[in-house]
């Protein structure tokens, strides 16, 4: 595995921003900043790695130990209307963007589902993998509304959006290309929080 200060640079260069800037953003001195990027710290004191990390908009796990997802905070760059073109309003140089948007599995039990086939066109191709976010028990409402990765009690698998169902403690699934499976119980429910383009 590369130093942790491989991954620091190249963090860096995602934002675009020099070493005095991520001192300045992260309240560390500049020449402490300096030494980790050169690799000279094999361990910052304190929380020295989480507020480089949160400055930077990764994970420190990523930044540590090169485990997990690296980016949690996304540039959003522009906003886009049904038939409409894009609207960029990108402010930065490097593409910053205007805002940003977090980028987070919430705490939950990931797992990816790989599609197959062409019955969820045009939403998800064929080789497509749903990134997702698994919840249980209660928290399976959190989920609602949303396309979820679902497991019914009866150990059948779907991709559908959740919605309550008629009945107490029972969920519809409905489709884009099918008629809703009613009134099921669920394991878990994972709502799609990422899609990989095939």
């Amino acid at each position: 595995m590369d130093h942790w200060s491989k991954r620091l640079l190249r963090a860096l260069s995602w934002k675009g921003w020099s070493q005095r800037e991520l001192a300045r953003r992260a309240g560390l001195d500049e020449q402490k900043v300096y030494k980790y990027l050169q690799g000279k710290v094999d361990q910052p004191r304190g929380d020295t790695l989480l507020r480089l990390a949160d400055t930077l908009g990764v994970t420190e796990s990523w930044l540590r130990y090169e485990v997990g997802p690296a980016v949690v905070n996304i540039p959003v760059v522009g906003r886009v209307a049904a038939g409409e073109s894009f609207i960029p309003f990108d402010d930065a140089p490097m593409g910053g963007g205007f805002e940003e948007i977090e980028f987070t599995l919430e705490d939950a039990d990931p797992i990816a589902i790989e599609v197959r086939g062409d019955s969820m066109l045009p939403v998800y191709r064929p080789g497509d993998y749903l990134l997702c976010s698994r919840r249980r028990g209660t928290d399976i409402q959190n989920a609602l509304n949303k396309d979820c990765v679902v497991k019914t009690s009866e150990n059948e698998g779907y991709v559908k959006k959740l919605v309550h169902g008629s009945r107490a403690n029972t969920y519809t699934l409905v489709s884009y290309n099918a008629a809703p499976i009613e009134n099921r119980t669920l394991l878990w429910a994972a709502p799609v929080v990422w899609v990989k383009r095939a």
